[in-house]
């Protein structure tokens, strides 16, 4: 008989969501560049700094930090060898069910509040990408990120299921303090600014309040032709 490991016994992905090389071939042809090449450079950088579980935010709202963590998941996917989780931490803006075309309601605070299990709540999409989706904003999304419960849910997460990388799609720094009260629960983070809107001292901001936190792995920029005097 075949043995079944904890990854083979998640539940898939709702119907439609579970094709990941489907979703990655309608993607324009440059897109899939553009992303591919992010997630090798990430991927290097991960490794010769020994991280696995990344936040991803953006200095405000609007960077586009969901798009890149979704594209992100969806470009490590379709490496055979690397087990991705995705987690839809934005409690403030929850994007990721709605980017990757699903319906189906799910809490992420009962999650992080232990009220059900990891291998219970995330989905299996393809063979090595999970998800943990979130279509509520709770009262409390600082105070759950930084709950025994929460520390206790990724220490799960991680020993039963053992994935490569954990990306999790955050609030905007700047904005909330989500991510500084997550910031011990991940190994690095991603900071994704918008040309089009992103001011210098906004990234200088960034910078300085990570510095000696944690390691900020990369600045992705994104809509990267900047109007003359907007940076």
């Amino acid at each position: 008989m075949l043995e079944l490991d904890d990854w083979d016994m998640l539940k898939p992905a709702w119907r439609g969501g579970q094709n990941v090389a489907r979703r990655r071939r309608e993607r324009p042809v440059a897109v899939t560049r553009a992303i591919d090449a992010l997630r090798t450079q990430l991927l290097q950088a991960m490794k010769a700094e020994g991280c696995s579980r990344l936040a991803i935010t953006a200095p405000t709202s609007g960077c586009g930090s969901t798009y890149v963590s979704v594209n992100l998941a969806l470009g490590m996917a379709a490496i055979p060898d690397i087990r991705t989780v995705l987690l839809d931490l934005n409690q403030r803006n929850p994007g990721v069910a709605a980017a990757l075309g699903n319906t189906q309601e799910q809490r992420i605070a009962d999650l992080l509040g232990g009220a059900v299990a990891p291998m219970d709540y995330l989905r299996r999409h393809g063979d090595n990408l999970a998800v943990a989706l979130n279509s509520e904003v709770p009262p409390n999304p600082a105070e759950l990120l930084q709950s025994q419960s929460a520390v206790e849910m990724l220490d799960e997460l991680t020993g039963v299921l053992t994935p490569d990388v954990m990306l999790c799609d955050m609030p905007p720094l700047l904005e909330y303090d989500d991510v500084m009260a997550f910031l011990p629960q991940v190994d690095a983070v991603l900071l994704v600014v918008d040309g089009t809107r992103t001011h210098a001292r906004e990234v200088a901001r960034c910078r300085q309040m990570l510095e000696g936190r944690t390691t900020l792995l990369g600045v992705v920029l994104n809509r990267g032709r900047a109007p003359r005097g907007k940076v």
